[in-house]
C-alpha cells in the first residue's frame, strides 16, 4: 500500500463530507476518529474507488502518511484541539503539517502556532 496524501482526524458530518471530497478528487486520505467504530463504520461504506483507510491509533494514522505529513483536524473548537495537538507533536516531524479545520477562535490559533 502506498502512503497517503493527508490523514484527517475527526469524522463527525463535516470530517466524513471533507474526507469524501477529498477522495473523489483523487486524494489518497488515512482517517482516524477517537471512536473507532465510527471509523470503521465510515470506512466501510466507502466504494473501492476511493482511496480511504482508517486507523485506530494516531500513530497508525501518521505513520501511513507521505512526508512531508499533512494532518487536518476536524474536532470540536477548544480543548480537544490541544489534546490531539499535543499527541501529535510527538509523532510529527520538523515541515510537517497540522490543518485546524474546526472553529477554533484565532487567538487559541496563534498560541498554538507558537508552541509548535
Amino acid at each position: 500500500m502506498s502512503k497517503h496524501d493527508i490523514g484527517l482526524i475527526g469524522l463527525a458530518v463535516m470530517g466524513q463530507n471533507l474526507v469524501l471530497n477529498m477522495a473523489n478528487k483523487g486524494f489518497s486520505v488515512g482517517v482516524f476518529n477517537r471512536t473507532t467504530s465510527t471509523t470503521d463504520e465510515f470506512v466501510s461504506k466507502t466504494t473501492s474507488e476511493q482511496d480511504i483507510e482508517g486507523y485506530h491509533s494516531l500513530k497508525e494514522l501518521v505513520d501511513n502518511l507521505k512526508s512531508p505529513k499533512k494532518v487536518m483536524l476536524m474536532v470540536k473548537a477548544g480543548p480537544a484541539v490541544d489534546t490531539i495537538i499535543n499527541d501529535l507533536k510527538e509523532l510529527l516531524d520538523d515541515g510537517d503539517i497540522i490543518i485546524d479545520g474546526g472553529n477554533t477562535k484565532f487567538d487559541d490559533t496563534n498560541r498554538r502556532t507558537k508552541e509548535v
